[in-house]
Order: structure tokens, then sequence, then C-alpha cells
């Protein structure tokens, strides 16, 4: 049997931790929330745009872009409603929000993860195995800021990175697992499910970093700091 659901999983869980690692060095800028949380709105966003939404269109077309994305902002809606509910019944309102705001980003991005690895182990015998390796492993440095960093400002401690990190990586190697064994027979669902989960990513982003970030700064400022961000990983992905 091919262990490259175990070389997905742990490529997945590296990467994840590095970037959480990252994060962690750089919590004392985090006194900033705004900042921060806007450099990370922009990361986020750069990261739909030049990766996961053509992945989705790609693999479907636009109408299942559309239909995925438009299902991911009704669950997140429901999600966010309940969890909305539950805050106003406590007084710690200011620390639960940067908590359900890295749950939630570590949520849509493990259930992106799941169709990443289904197509690592249909391509086990590729060419491509390689390759889709790496975009994994490198992608999920700038994932693993994005979501550790609300996370540390919640008070979560370092721990939380090796802990979480196997978490997110486990729908990597679970779809290698499968996707070895059946391959990729729905296209079609699959571009769905990603387009899923890219619309609970940008209403985290937009319910709840951005307006977070808006709150505590200007608008321009914000919007500047995110637009950095998004060229930043822009720049990033186009060099990976």
């Amino acid at each position: 049997m091919s262990s490259i659901w175990v070389v997905g999983y742990l490529c997945t869980a590296f990467g994840f931790a590095i970037g959480g690692v990252i994060a962690w060095i750089l919590r004392g800028f985090q006194k900033r929330i705004d900042t921060i949380y806007s450099i990370c709105a922009g990361l986020i966003l750069g990261l739909i745009s030049f990766e996961i939404a053509p992945e989705a269109i790609d693999i479907g077309n636009w109408f299942t872009f559309i239909s995925g994305f438009l299902i991911g902002v009704t669950l997140f809606k429901f999600i966010h409603k309940s969890f909305k509910y539950q805050v106003e019944l406590t007084e710690r309102k200011e620390k639960l929000s940067p908590l359900y705001t890295g749950a939630m980003l570590m949520l849509s991005i493990a259930l992106h993860n799941l169709p990443i690895g289904i197509t690592l182990g249909s391509n086990q015998d590729s060419k491509l195995d390689m390759s889709i390796l790496q975009t994994i492993f490198l992608h999920n440095v700038p994932e693993g800021i994005i979501v550790f960093t609300p996370l540390f400002i919640a008070g979560l401690g370092i721990w939380t990175v090796i802990l979480f990190s196997l978490v997110v990586a486990l729908p990597v190697g679970a779809g290698a697992y499968f996707g070895s064994f059946l391959g990729i027979d729905d296209p079609i669902f699959w571009s769905i499910f990603i387009s899923l989960s890219i619309g609970m990513i940008y209403m985290v982003t937009v319910k709840e970093i951005l307006t977070d970030s808006i709150k505590n700064s200007s608008s321009a400022r914000v919007f500047l700091l995110a637009v950095i961000g998004f060229v930043v990983i822009g720049s990033y992905l186009a060099l990976i």
C-alpha cells in the first residue's frame, strides 16, 4: 500500500505548524489587532483569489463555484447566528470573538483540505504527486499564520500549534488514503465542496476580521494594509 497519505498528512501538518510558529513569534505585534487583522484579511482574500477559487473553477465551472460559494455563505450565517446567541449569554465576548474567528477559519481550511487530499491520492503514480506535495506544504504556511493569529489573540498557548496542525492535516491524510483507491469520480461535487469552504472563509474574513479591524482603525488604513497582504500572498504563490 502506498504511503502517500502519510506524506501528505505530514506535509500539511508541518507547513501549518511553521505558520503557527511564525504567528507565535509575531504575537508581540498583536497589541495592534487592527494591523495584524487587516494584513491577515489581505492574505486570506489573496489566497482565495489566486489559489482556491481558480482551483474550484478549474475542477468544475462557474456555476458550481457560485452554487458552492452561496452554500458556504448560508452555512456560515447559520453557525454565526448560533454562536452570536451563545456569546450574548456570557460576558467574555472580547475573548470569544477571536477564538471563534480562528475556529471558523480552521474548519473552513480543513474542509478545503479534503478534496486536496483526494487529488493527491488519485495522482500518486503520476509525475504530479511531488508538485502537489510541494504546493500543499507551501500554501499551508500562510494558512497557519492566518488561523493561529486570532487564536493567540484569544489567549491560547504555543502548544495549540501542534494539536491544531495535526487536526487540520487529517482531511488531507484521509482524502489521500481513500483517493488512492477511489480516484476523483465526481469533479462537480468537489468543485462545490471547495467553493463551500471559500464561501465560509470569505464570510469569516468580511464579517469578523475586517469588521474588527475597522472598529479599531480607519477604513483607509485597513484597506491599505489589506492590499499589502493581498500583494504579498499573490507574490508568494506566484513563486512557488
